[in-house]
């Protein structure tokens, strides 16, 4: 068995990465052009990425800049294990609860209303850090529910039925999705860095009446500077959009239950999207104890983040290339069973190192997988109601990420668990890969059959 994680793997892992994505982007002629016309184009859809990649990358470099700091803040203020697991059931239990009624809403208020919202709310969470009391930050926890419910929806939803508004095809959005989780994986290892910088500049210092400032508490500060430049900008550059309806009627709660219990392909596209998000979700609490070895150093888990960030923008860019030969399905199906491989392997195998190997794969994965997903609920979710079926996924994938948390699993046991949902998602990947295959080979017969009886009528 291997006791200890070695530097030079960790780093030769980011060299790797670095290397990899480099090799995949120079070798792709398609993506050399459209990076550059990301930035000197002045076609439409290049004017179009200009304008919703600022805001969407200023709203997940707030959510990266506190997100690997949130153990050590609580850490400082000498909350145990358990009470930080009742903070983090809080937290997800809140985007359960709220998340449906928060889709809800931004189907019918309107999508940009809904992302200054998140930015509102989310500003409100990081403020709460600043406090060393467990009610306080329990409510800080809360609304970072909330607010994480309104990110990965609403600028989703924004940005898909502005696509279709515009007349941009399902190639052109699955190219707008996957720069925009490139560009967020570059803000996640820019994050990690700023944070760090910014923990360090002055120690965690009490005022009073529990109040504190410094140390982990300055990336949040950050984090709320970014969220106003944020506001800022969406407020004044996005145009708003609705449900179909135009705010009238679509988005409400039992309609999108209806139409996700009708029309199979929505049904089993949440069963995707739920079970690798829940097993993403419980990859992120648990990657540091499974890299962790008894009376050893404790690992650089800085640069092992920032080796996720490489693994995972590698990803974005290994999904551009795959989707000139291959649909959003087949990536679908083959990312999803890559990703049980990977969890597999961990239960399977104790070795610090091989897991390691593994959650880079894994993490290669969930790059492939956010552009993917969104251009297969770009494809198949009804716009009038897109908000509330969204957060509708949410909802498995909250109860599943609690289970662990309450029942505090073994690390085993976790990874015994993640795999099972994973299969979950392998099967159901398939199958809608053998749904739409034969939607798409019903539609040719009906072309075919079409063309014949026009022959028919011309022939003499």
């Amino acid at each position: 068995r291997d006791m200890v994680l070695p530097h030079n793997l960790i780093y030769g892992s980011l060299v790797a990465g670095l290397v990899a994505a480099l090799a995949v982007v120079l070798s792709d002629r398609k993506q050399i052009d459209g990076m550059r016309n990301l930035f000197g184009g002045q076609d439409k859809l290049a004017r179009f990425q200009r304008l919703y990649l600022p805001g969407f990358l200023l709203a997940m470099l707030a959510d990266w800049l506190q997100g690997p700091f949130v153990y050590a803040l609580y850490q400082g203020y000498g909350i145990d294990r358990e009470h930080n697991g009742y903070l983090f059931v809080g937290g997800f239990g809140a985007s359960a609860v709220v998340g449906t009624v928060v889709g809800s809403l931004a189907d019918r208020v309107g999508r940009r209303q809904s992302a200054i919202l998140y930015c509102v709310i989310y500003f409100g969470h990081c403020l709460t850090k600043h406090w060393g009391l467990f009610r306080v930050l329990m409510v800080g926890r809360i609304l970072g529910g909330i607010s994480t419910s309104l990110l990965f929806s609403v600028f989703d939803s924004w940005l898909v039925s502005e696509s279709q508004r515009e007349g941009f095809d399902g190639e052109q959005l699955g190219n707008t999705f996957s720069l925009a989780y490139f560009g967020s994986s570059v803000a996640a290892i820019a994050a990690g860095q700023l944070g760090e910088v910014a923990a360090n500049i002055t120690p965690l210092t009490k005022l009073g009446a529990g109040l504190h400032y410094g140390g982990y508490i300055a990336p949040f500060d950050l984090a709320n500077v970014v969220l106003v430049l944020c506001m800022i900008y969406i407020s004044t550059k996005w145009s708003e959009n609705y449900g179909a309806s135009d705010g009238q009627s679509g988005g409400s709660f039992g309609k999108a239950v209806g139409a996700i219990c009708d029309d199979k392909k929505i049904l089993v596209c949440g069963l995707i999207c739920s079970s690798f998000e829940s097993s993403m979700f419980i990859f992120v609490f648990n990657w540091t104890p499974c890299l962790m070895e008894p009376d050893q150093p404790v690992p650089p888990f800085g640069h092992i983040f920032t080796g996720f960030m490489i693994f995972c923008l590698l990803g974005t860019r290994v999904y551009s290339y795959l989707a000139k030969t291959l649909s959003a399905e087949q990536i679908g199906a083959l990312v999803m069973a890559v990703s049980m491989a990977c969890h597999l392997t961990v239960y399977l195998v104790e070795s610090v190192q091989v897991r390691f190997v593994a959650f880079l794969a894994f993490e290669a994965c969930v790059g492939l997988y956010f552009p993917m997903m969104g251009t297969l609920k770009g494809d198949i979710v009804p716009e009038d109601m897109r908000s509330t079926i969204y957060n509708l996924y949410r909802l498995p994938l909250n109860v599943i990420v609690l289970m662990p948390l309450l029942l505090n699993f073994s690390i085993s046991t976790t990874f015994a668990v993640t795999t099972a949902i994973l299969a979950v998602a392998v099967t159901s990947a398939f199958a809608l890969t053998g749904m739409r295959t034969n939607k798409k080979n019903l539609e040719l017969q009906a072309l075919r059959h079409d063309s014949d009886d026009n022959n028919s009528l011309v022939s003499p």
